[in-house]
């Protein structure tokens, strides 16, 4: 079940893991690791890459809760419509033994 939030707002119970600023992987860069984890030529792997990240999107958009190993299991918990675009807040469930391999 989606929560669908109208008006924009703050949630009070949120509190964030590291005050600091997070790092933001750019699709650039995350070709870039996918490319040297793979093996793979760039230009091969571009396209495989947009697309999966399309679908990844439209399924999220749908509300979909994506089981995706060593990622884990994404759920929407709340989805909200703003001027600038959608804001989708998902809970993301993590097998330990996933944490371990995207750790090395």
């Amino acid at each position: 079940m989606i929560k669908r939030v109208s008006p924009p707002g703050k949630d009070p119970d949120a509190v964030p893991r590291n005050p600091q600023a997070a790092h933001v992987l750019q699709k650039k860069d995350f070709v870039d690791r996918v490319v040297a984890a793979s093996g793979a030529k760039k230009a091969d792997a571009r396209p495989i890459i947009e697309a999966t990240l399309a679908q990844l999107g439209k399924a999220l958009s749908a509300g979909e809760t994506l089981a995706v190993p060593p990622l884990g299991r994404a759920r929407v918990n709340l989805e909200r419509d703003q001027r600038g675009g959608e804001i989708i807040t998902l809970r993301l469930r993590r097998r330990p033994s996933s944490i371990q391999q995207s750790a090395d």
